[in-house]
């Protein structure tokens, strides 16, 4: 839990003011149980008298970042599936890993542990793995019996395209090694435990788009990566080689790795449709 050091108090009750859950008595220093864990007490205090759950506070410095070098900064950003064959060491992963503890969750807790696949030999293991999963889920979809309870029963999914998609799928197969992982370098797996209330795959694509973003300032290129989401789901058999538990299900996956082509210029995008109330 996190703390209050009264001697620094000044009470100013800007803690006590801004606490979502109504967690804090100034008056003894206690914070309740049904604090959730957000960090804005510590974030808030001018005197650094609240104390944070893990390790120290520090004070931020004014950032420098306009709008316009955000919208600039994301509009560089682009899947990539070109990667240059150079390693990302250690110590920038884990710096990638370090700062998700900045990252906001949607269900006010810390549920996800990340698994990061770095060695040639497991990427191109999960890719392979991958593949054999996807094409046996595409086989069982198209084949004839299961197909036909789907025209009757499913008809928003087109049974040809599938078939069409699954050959060129194999094919592909043949033609490319890494069609899954694109020879990166690194894979990021943002699991969690799989619960029917959790907020785990809120929070597995919250974390993988900060850390996208992040990684770009770094010169990085990530790509998200749903083929390994889908296949690495609820008692994936593939969940074992890669040291995921058996309770968890893997909810976003990120390819890493330096790119090995650079894009010049912003392409356009329909924007979402807005309503106004």
């Amino acid at each position: 839990m996190p703390f209050i050091k009264l001697e620094k108090c000044t009470r100013c009750l800007k803690c006590v003011k801004d606490c979502p859950a109504n967690a804090i008595t100034i008056e003894t220093g206690e914070i309740a149980d049904s604090c959730i864990h957000c960090g804005h007490c510590v974030a808030i205090c001018p005197e650094m008298a609240v104390r944070p759950d893990f390790g120290d506070v520090f004070l931020l410095q004014p950032h420098a970042v306009t709008p316009k070098d955000f919208k600039n900064l994301t509009s560089e950003i682009r899947s990539c599936r070109s990667y240059l064959q150079k390693d990302v060491p250690d110590a920038v992963l884990l710096q990638l890993i370090d700062n998700m503890k900045h990252y906001p969750s949607a269900s006010n807790a810390r549920p996800l542990q990340i698994t990061i696949v770095r060695s040639k030999e497991k990427v191109k293991l999960l890719n392979d793995l991958t593949e054999e999963a996807l094409i046996k889920m595409f086989s069982f979809i198209c084949s004839p019996v299961v197909s036909s309870f789907i025209r009757v029963f499913v008809p928003s999914i087109n049974i040809k395209k599938l078939k069409r998609y699954k050959e060129s799928f194999v094919r592909n197969r043949e033609l490319n090694d890494s069609q899954i992982c694109h020879h990166a370098p690194a894979v990021i797996l943002f699991h969690g435990e799989v619960s029917k209330t959790g907020m785990a795959e809120a929070d597995a694509n919250i974390w993988a788009t900060y850390t996208s973003i992040y990684a770009n300032t770094l010169g990085l290129n990530t790509c998200f990566n749903g083929f390994i989401v889908k296949a690495m789901g609820k008692k994936s058999k593939l969940n074992p080689q890669f040291k995921v538990p058996a309770n968890h299900k893997v909810y976003a996956s990120l390819l890493v790795g330096y790119p090995k082509v650079k894009y010049r210029n912003e392409t356009s995008r329909q924007s979402p449709i807005v309503v106004l109330l």
